[in-house]
């Protein structure tokens, strides 16, 4: 799936979620060092999620808007206070989204990659080859979790059954191609 259809089939998904997601043409040139040049091409081209906020188990995934990345570094990449650039992140990781401040990153690679605050030393494990991918995931996401469940993957103990969680399992590693659906797992599941 290319780019502009895998955003297109997010915003779809957003439309039957009844959850807003616009695509916005970027006023300026979008950052090479974060997208790379063919993906940067291609968000000019079809757009790309800013501000966007998708529903998960707690909280919402939020997307930065493409001119707030550069700010959207602090306390990940450099320290907020300082500006000094954070010992423990890889420096070819760019968040461009959270999830309650745990970053979503594109790597130098192109994929994107889950990691939680507060565990000492940054780990970057991969939620989606590539940002198609991750959208496509998304969309998946919003068409189950809003759409088929109505926002509830509960059971009556308040806890999430095994059948749920494989289903969940299955949709990530169909929408992704990862045999490893832990990361993502936990990002949508709110673990």
């Amino acid at each position: 799936m290319t780019y502009a259809e895998a955003a297109q089939n997010l915003v779809r998904a957003g439309a039957e979620a009844d959850v807003a997601i616009a695509l916005h043409r970027p006023g300026q040139a979008v950052d090479r060092a974060i997208f790379g040049d063919a993906l940067a091409r291609e968000i000019e081209a079809a757009g790309y999620t800013a501000g966007a906020e998708l529903p998960c188990i707690v909280e919402e995934l939020y997307f930065y808007p493409l001119d707030e990345l550069a700010g959207r570094q602090a306390g990940y990449r450099y320290d907020a206070r300082t500006g000094e650039a954070s010992a423990n992140w890889d420096a070819s990781h760019h968040v461009i989204a959270d999830w309650t401040a745990n970053p979503i990153s594109i790597g130098a690679d192109g994929a994107i990659h889950y990691a939680r605050h507060g565990e000492g030393n940054w780990t970057y494990a991969p939620i989606a080859p590539d940002l198609s991918g991750f959208f496509d995931l998304l969309a998946a996401w919003l068409r189950y979790f809003i759409v088929e469940r109505g926002g509830n993957l509960f059971d009556d103990d308040f806890g999430i059954d095994a059948a749920t969680r494989d289903a969940v399992r299955d949709m990530i590693r169909k929408t992704t191609g990862l045999d490893d659906s832990d990361a993502a797992l936990a990002l949508l599941l709110g673990e």
